[in-house]
């Protein structure tokens, strides 16, 4: 007998400016289009790596919604992310994880 697993992750990057909206493939591997509720969150760049509950917020847009993480400057406080870093996330959808890889701190080039 074989059995199969499957992983789906979505990885994805943002630089960080104020509020950032979730991509839509992660708002559908999350199913927030059928019910909205909170988003665990996994801060794998902590040590040792936190994870916390984080409420979901949405938003119309022309067609559909589009949803981001509420309390967003608590989240970069947690998270150690400053305006303008950038940041590696994964979306794990058989355990409805969104997790923070790695934060790249912003240099600033001086001439």
């Amino acid at each position: 007998m074989l059995i199969y697993f499957i992983f789906l992750f979505f990885v994805f990057n943002y630089i960080f400016i104020t509020i950032q909206m979730l991509p839509d493939r992660v708002s559908e591997m999350a199913k927030l289009d059928i019910c909205l509720k909170d988003l665990t969150v996994r801060l794998l760049n902590r040590d040792p790596p936190v994870q916390f509950t984080n409420g979901i917020i949405c938003e119309r847009k022309r067609e559909g919604f589009r949803y981001a993480l509420s309390r967003w400057s608590k989240f970069m406080k947690t998270a150690g992310i400053k305006v303008r870093d950038t940041v590696d996330f994964s979306f794990d959808e058989n355990e409805q994880v969104l997790s923070v890889e790695k934060v790249v701190p912003y240099v600033t080039s001086s001439n």
